[in-house]
């Protein structure tokens, strides 16, 4: 009988579940994963509450439609708040401006400590190589960011370069900055890459042998 009903699950549309989020910020988890939320029109509110939440550590906005603009809201978000550690920003439409927007975020103000964020997944964006050069410069002041995902982001060799241009020589021993699948061109004349693996040396970041292994992840090979 009535007694032993199932209670009935009902069907809750995306959008709903983040104007729930937005309204009550006791209802934002340690870990809270929005993929495919398609959030590109609330990333202002959703950078808001990212700022105010004292329990989340871990967002994930993959495949949720964010650009440039989008970037701006969470990079203010990034400077706020006390909690959040690793964001996960894959499989969007982040370019130059987006990723010129998330480095100024992460680069701490004199006087100021550094932003909480430890980890930032960028995969398969489109930042170029300007964009990783606004990122390397991240990685010359920024002591609490351990891991920063740029896989198929089109960097290409001149984003590399800056990338190894910025490396300083005390990275953590968890530090892993992975640069798959971005193009490399080993033949290019233009590029000295003897320079680059002394600059990669220096740092003492590995990056030769198994990928999963090193912490500089993705050197071109030949």
């Amino acid at each position: 009988g009535a007694l032993f009903s199932k209670k009935k699950k009902y069907w809750v549309p995306e959008h709903r579940k983040m104007a729930d989020k937005l309204e009550d910020l006791s209802k934002w988890r340690p870990v809270e994963d929005m993929t495919g939320w398609q959030l590109q029109n609330s990333s202002g509110k959703v950078g808001e509450a990212m700022a105010k939440t004292k329990a989340t550590a871990e967002v994930n906005l993959s495949y949720n439609g964010l650009g440039d603009d989008e970037c701006e809201s969470l990079g203010v978000a990034i400077k706020q708040t006390r909690t959040l550690k690793r964001l996960i920003l894959a499989n969007n439409h982040i370019h130059e401006g987006g990723a010129e927007y998330l480095a100024q975020a992460l680069t701490p103000e004199k006087g100021q400590s550094d932003p909480t964020l430890e980890e930032l997944d960028l995969m398969n964006n489109s930042i170029g190589p300007e964009g990783a050069r606004a990122i390397a410069g991240v990685m010359t002041c920024n002591k609490r960011l351990k891991k920063i995902n740029l896989w198929w982001n089109n960097i290409g060799n001149k984003g590399l370069e800056a990338i190894c241009e910025n490396l300083r020589k005390d990275y953590p021993r968890d530090f892993v900055l992975d640069v798959r699948y971005n193009g490399f061109d080993l033949s290019d004349p233009s590029v000295d890459w003897d320079k680059m693996k002394q600059q990669l040396e220096n740092s003492k970041l590995e990056y030769e042998g198994d990928p999963e292994e090193c912490r500089f992840r993705g050197w071109p090979e030949e």
